[in-house]
């Protein structure tokens, strides 16, 4: 392909990603191997939407990665248009975990959580609320931008979220608390009016 069809091939990539891309994984997703090449596309999309004053940015993130996302002077007044994740208990409690531990690997929540996490994971990520890289046999999780403009966070700052969802943890659920701490104690099954409780919770948490 050519310079324009390539340019628009990654930033269709980062616009339905919904996280942080490296060069690396661009490369392997669009079959386009120079690595130089890729990022002298992004400066390009990036200049773009810097000349016409675009409330979108590519910026540089977590080191070596990429990613698309509104301006924060235009996310805290259009964030009440994003839709709210439908999520049930179970996946409530997964994405909860995941943004308390991030980075976490993926078979640490799976002992936490049980086998059940890896469908729950893999909507999150589907949804673009977490992130999962490949990390020796495992997968590396953590929550994406999308995930901290959705929950009222100015950016995707993993302390920060941690520091916030810490609470969320210990006050909601504590069998989660007691694997963590090493207790053997019984878990409760779940129920699914939980839900809305556990949803409205997570919705006002951070903000505080």
């Amino acid at each position: 392909m050519g310079l324009l069809e390539d340019k628009a091939l990654v930033e269709a990539a980062l616009f339905v990603s919904g996280r942080p891309l490296s060069v690396r994984e661009l490369s392997k997703a669009l079959g386009i191997t120079s690595h130089d090449y890729i990022e002298k596309l992004i400066e390009l999309i990036a200049a773009e939407y810097a000349e016409r004053k675009s409330a979108v940015e590519i910026v540089k993130v977590l080191g070596d990665k990429y990613v698309m996302q509104v301006k924060q002077e235009y996310s805290q007044r259009v964030i009440h248009l994003m839709p709210r994740p439908d999520l049930r208990t179970g996946e409530l409690k997964t994405l909860a975990l995941i943004a308390y531990l991030q980075p976490i690997e993926q078979s640490k929540i799976i002992k936490l959580r049980g086998s059940q996490a890896y469908e729950h994971i893999k909507k999150l990520v589907e949804m673009g609320l977490v992130y999962a890289e490949p990390y020796e046999r495992t997968k590396l999780l953590g929550t994406t931008q999308k995930f901290a403009e959705l929950y009222g966070f100015p950016e995707n700052n993993p302390n920060v979220i941690k520091e916030a969802f810490k609470r969320v943890v210990h006050a909601e659920y504590t069998d989660i608390i007691s694997k963590l701490e090493g207790k053997e104690e019984n878990e409760e099954g779940e129920t699914e009016d939980e839900a809305p409780q556990i949803q409205e919770r997570m919705e006002t948490e951070p903000s505080q």
